[in-house]
């Protein structure tokens, strides 16, 4: 990827290469008509690439997305909501709360309040269905060697996946225990009715141990289009964002209660409440619809393109 040279360094590159020739540089009307002759040169606008790669996503590459969707939901009999699922994993900032509107006198002009600043980050795995039901506890990687007895807390219910790599990242052996965690509360079977499972481009999700497994407990992995998660993504579209809206709700709490050390064990402490009031029904079924994920809707979707 290159990052093209602008109008000036180019002059200021030609001007270089007079001098070494110990010729005079040529003037800056000199430079721009030569520019407008020059019938391989012209000036464009860069874009960041995440824009153009958007770009490169026609309506049509949306149509076709949901063209084979629909087939592979007809081919297995998907019918119902109970049926469509959604996983995605987020990193989280543990403790790096984001401003607060407060209400001071009106000669206070600014205000400064103490952060935590815990910047260490951790990456939580979240599975919704259509349905609108109860997800899935949680699959937490935090960073490190080893799980700590203090992050243990009263509040989790004892059936989140708590898991340590010294990158917090997901790698395939987590990724491979999340599917049997999956399957475990999907109640995914050889004798149930096939799922689907809506999910990112990961390399880890196209390895032949995850596509064995899913197929052997009836579940259809159906990936989303490069650069298109934010529109299709029903994780994406309506729960990440008050995800972390609850996220940073607790950090903020825990300051005014002077809890000005905002760890990983004050993050367990406030997951389940976190979680609570995330994954509401409403929230749950309406990010599907919203996507146009579920009920099908080609149209929803490119309301946000």
């Amino acid at each position: 990827m290159g990052l093209g040279a602008t109008p000036s360094i180019l002059y200021v590159t030609i001007c270089q290469l007079r001098q070494q020739e110990k010729k005079n540089p040529p003037s800056l009307r000199w430079f721009q008509l030569w520019i407008k002759k020059n019938p391989h040169l012209y000036s464009i606008k860069t874009k960041p690439i995440a824009q153009a790669c958007i770009t490169m996503h026609s309506e049509e590459d949306v149509k076709d997305f949901f063209v084979e969707y629909q087939n592979t939901l007809s081919k297995y009999g998907i019918k119902q909501a109970k049926y469509i699922f959604n996983m995605d994993e987020s990193g989280v900032r543990i403790g790096c709360p984001t401003r607060e509107i407060v209400i001071v006198p009106t000669q206070v002009k600014e205000l400064y309040t103490a952060s935590p600043e815990n910047r260490k980050s951790l990456t939580i795995i979240e599975t919704i269905c259509a349905d609108g039901r109860d997800p899935p506890p949680p699959v937490i990687i935090c960073p490190g060697e080893k799980i700590m007895e203090n992050w243990i807390q009263d509040n989790l219910t004892g059936a989140e996946v708590i898991t340590v790599l010294p990158t917090g990242y997901t790698n395939e052996r987590i990724a491979l225990a999340w599917l049997d965690h999956f399957i475990k509360h999907a109640g995914a079977d050889p004798d149930q009715h096939w799922r689907i499972l809506l999910l990112d481009g990961h390399i880890t999700h196209c390895q032949n141990d995850f596509v064995i497994k899913y197929h052997e407990n009836h579940i259809i992995p159906f990936q989303f289009p490069s650069y298109l998660t934010h529109v299709l993504q029903p994780l994406d579209v309506g729960v990440f964002h008050p995800w972390k809206h609850y996220h940073n709700k607790a950090i903020h709490d825990a300051l005014h209660s002077l809890d000005m050390e905002y760890s990983i064990s004050s993050f367990f402490r406030d997951l389940s409440t976190i979680c609570t009031q995330t994954f509401q029904p409403y929230t749950i079924k309406n990010s599907f619809h919203e996507s146009g994920m579920f009920p099908v809707s080609y149209k929803m979707a490119l309301k946000k393109m």
